[in-house]
């Protein structure tokens, strides 16, 4: 399930008492989240636990900043009515998720606050990610770069790594999240095409993007597909949606469908491309208009 920040949520967390700055860090958190398990794919991942989880980390910041805002975060969100899972995250964020003994050092209630969801995973590790990009601690080109520096950031950095055990869980974390959207990537790889047939037995499982030249254009389509120019590929991709796998096809299936291809995938957009083009999906009796 696709799913977007709410503004209703937002608004929540404002009339709570949080800080402007509280809540820009939030709804970072939130999108980082969002990004990291759109790319891990699959239908598995709560997409929604993983967004207003990541949004509602911090709600025990309207109270205080200290170790236990992660407690009376979870408190105030059951007591509003949020979902138990969400309140979960708020009270397990602390440092990764603690151990019962981690817990009893640091005087908050003993118990084991271990991180046994993959969406509990991965909101801690798009917090500790949007810390990094947006402190202004490390100089960063990007935000790819967080990603690619992560352990040596952490092992580096006192403030992002905190104490052995801590680092030891972030870096576990990261191995795993990276190691699955690596998966990912290679399994959109290993798909990148689709043929006439598989596109004519669910066409509207798909949003068709004609991406011939503008040279071989002719005005007819398939499925009454949007025609977006592939030299411009970089600007229009940022306003694909996201609720359907995108289906390109040029004149034949060729270097243009490939290039426009690996560009998408780059950006993490779900995409295939049609084999043999549109003269592909006429020659399989395939209509245009």
């Amino acid at each position: 399930m696709t799913y977007t920040i709410q503004r209703t949520d937002i608004d929540l967390l404002r009339s709570a008492g949080m800080s402007e700055d509280d809540i820009t860090h939030s709804v970072h958190v939130a999108e980082k989240a969002l990004e990291i398990a759109r790319r891990i794919g699959g239908n598995g991942i709560d997409q929604e636990l993983v967004g207003r989880g990541a949004l509602f980390h911090d709600l025990g910041k309207t109270k205080t900043h200290e170790m236990e805002h992660g407690k009376i975060g979870a408190e105030l969100g059951c007591k509003i009515g949020l979902p138990r899972e969400i309140c979960d995250i708020m009270e397990k964020h602390i440092r990764g998720g603690l151990t019962e003994q981690e817990a009893r050092e640091l005087e908050l209630p003993v118990k084991d606050y271990t991180l046994r969801r993959l969406e509990e995973r991965i909101v801690i590790y798009a917090d500790r990610l949007v810390d990094i990009i947006h402190d202004g601690v490390v100089p960063i080109k990007n935000e790819t770069e967080s990603e690619e520096r992560f352990e040596e950031i952490l092992r580096t950095f006192p403030k992002y790594g905190k104490n052995q055990i801590t680092l030891d869980r972030y870096l576990g974390y990261h191995h795993e999240i990276q190691r699955l959207m690596k998966q990912s990537r290679e399994s959109l790889q290993r798909k990148r095409t689709i043929t006439p047939g598989e596109l004519q037995e669910r066409p509207a499982d798909y949003t068709i993007i004609d991406v011939r030249r503008k040279a071989d254009y002719d005005g007819k389509t398939i499925l009454r597909a949007e025609w977006h120019n592939p030299d411009d590929v970089d600007q229009w991709a940022k306003e694909l949606p996201t609720d359907k796998e995108i289906v390109l096809y040029c004149a034949r299936g060729g270097s243009v469908s490939n290039n426009v291809l690996d560009k998408l995938l780059a950006a993490n957009i779900r995409a295939r491309y049609i084999e043999g083009g549109i003269e592909g999906w006429k020659q399989s009796g395939g209509n245009v208009g």
